[in-house]
């Protein structure tokens, strides 16, 4: 089944009232929490994109634009998450049902690029009174591996563990929260002896996916979660789902969350052994993009646009100081040689 198969009603940027009952207090806390992690708990919100020449713009949504975020389509400037309120709602009741079931196991994001939905799960632990299970972050935190051509150069996807961390600890969320730094080859196979029960990828590409899942999904407990954040949308990431499923037999049925997320629970409590990798292994080993110092600032559509005017007045400018140095230099040679004069106004009453 693809993940766009289903049509997902509309998802409204707001939050719940709270109540007096507990249960409404948290109810209200994680809705107003899903929003400001969204960066739509204003009236307005940034979104960010690639230009056609590779440069990254920024530019304001709001009102009826405010579904682009909401649905978790556009890249936030300021937001701690770009998946949307789908997507969190939907990891929110993954993270409520294996508590209220029991459940064994810690929960872990493989891809968290700024942390908001790991803050989310850290949250709905907390607030159910399951503040003994740790969340596992794991990333490169260093953006994508230099041999990703498109998404490597772009510092914005790059995003320091320090970053991450100080998300957690502005909202509270300091306390047990495990960072796992480094390319998923590299981190995720010693991950292989824990046990979860929420596991959710992000990784984007097939080898990250695969990595992902071979060193997780043996350790997902029957009654757990495998959330895929990029199904729909990576052809790459999908047809690694797909084919690991296959090599073991997986059927649990796999559920559309929105227009490229997908999840399934694990049915079985069969032992899973690691597969081996289906086709040839990367050459060399991921590495990362050598960044110069941190910029993060993304120039917004009206400074794009004061820079072109300012770029136009430059050359306007520069093309008028010639001009006028070109009429110093003829009045000086004027003043040198006086008979020059009326040749030059016989000149230019001969031109046509």
């Amino acid at each position: 089944m693809q993940a766009g198969d289903r049509q997902q009603p509309e998802r409204a940027p707001r939050a719940a009232a709270a109540t007096a009952e507990l249960e409404g207090l948290r109810v209200a806390y994680l809705e107003l929490l899903k929003l400001s992690l969204c960066d739509l708990a204003g009236t307005a919100t940034t979104s960010v994109w690639t230009h056609t020449d590779g440069t990254l713009l920024s530019r304001e949504l709001s009102g009826d634009d405010l579904a682009i975020r909401a649905a978790g389509v556009d890249w936030p400037l300021h937001g701690t998450t770009m998946v949307g309120l789908h997507r969190l709602d939907d990891l929110q009741r993954c993270v409520e049902a294996v508590v209220r079931d029991g459940v064994e196991g810690d929960v872990i994001e493989a891809g968290t690029w700024r942390g908001g939905a790991s803050i989310l799960m850290r949250a709905t632990l907390d607030s159910l009174g399951a503040s003994e299970r740790t969340v596992w972050v794991a990333d490169s935190f260093q953006g994508f591996p230099a041999a990703d051509e498109a998404l490597a150069p772009i510092d914005y996807l790059a995003v320091p563990v320090d970053d991450v961390r100080a998300n957690f600890a502005r909202l509270g969320y300091e306390q047990n929260v495990r960072y796992v730094e480094g390319f998923f080859e590299d981190t995720l196979p010693g991950l292989t002896g824990q046990r979860w029960s929420v596991v959710r990828l992000d990784g984007d590409t097939y080898e990250a996916t695969w990595t992902t899942l071979q060193s997780l999904y043996p350790g997902l407990s029957a009654g757990g979660y495998v959330v895929v954040d990029d199904y729909g949308a990576l052809e790459e990431c999908r047809r690694a789902v797909d084919e690991f499923r296959a090599h073991h037999g997986i059927d649990d049925p796999i559920e559309a969350v929105d227009w490229t997320c997908v999840q399934w629970r694990r049915s079985s409590d069969a032992a899973v052994q690691p597969a081996p990798e289906p086709r040839a292994a990367p050459a060399t080993p991921p590495r990362a993009v050598e960044r110069p110092p941190r910029d993060t600032h993304v120039v917004s559509i009206h400074e794009r646009r004061l820079m072109r005017d300012k770029r136009n007045l430059s050359n306007e400018i520069e093309h008028l100081r010639e001009r006028l140095a070109a009429a110093e230099r003829e009045v000086s040679a004027l003043r040198r040689h006086p008979l020059r004069a009326p040749r030059s106004v016989v000149r230019r009453l001969r031109r046509p």
